[in-house]
């Protein structure tokens, strides 16, 4: 007779690895970007959901170790994964500036020089 401990922590771990298998799916995507599509609108959706979901990895591990903070990792793994997405979040902002920028030379008429 099987434990449900060991069912869930097996059911844990195939659900885990179908994140995995759809992560490496959007890497795969990501190269396959049409010509000719603005970068920013293309990703930032993809750059959000991912910001998400790293914060979601970190807590996991946190509640699966069973061990939110120890001497060897003071700050806990849910505290980097939380830096690595404001550091997402910041790449995504960043393509905005980007974006932003690029649209406001492509619409600015460029001055035509007179001789004089």
């Amino acid at each position: 007779m099987m434990r449900a401990d060991v069912h869930q922590d097996e059911a844990a771990a195939r659900l885990a690895r179908q994140v995995t298998e759809m992560l490496t799916d959007v890497l795969e995507q990501d190269t396959c970007r049409p010509e000719g599509v603005d970068r920013f609108d293309w990703c930032s959706d993809t750059l959000d959901e991912l910001a998400r979901a790293v914060e979601i990895v970190g807590e996991i591990v946190e509640r699966s170790t069973a061990r939110a903070l120890t001497e060897e990792d003071p700050e806990g793994v849910a505290a980097k994964a939380r830096e690595l997405a404001t550091a997402i979040v910041r790449r995504r902002n960043s393509l905005l500036a980007e974006n932003a920028a690029a649209r406001l030379r492509r619409a600015s008429p460029v001055p035509v020089r007179r001789a004089g």
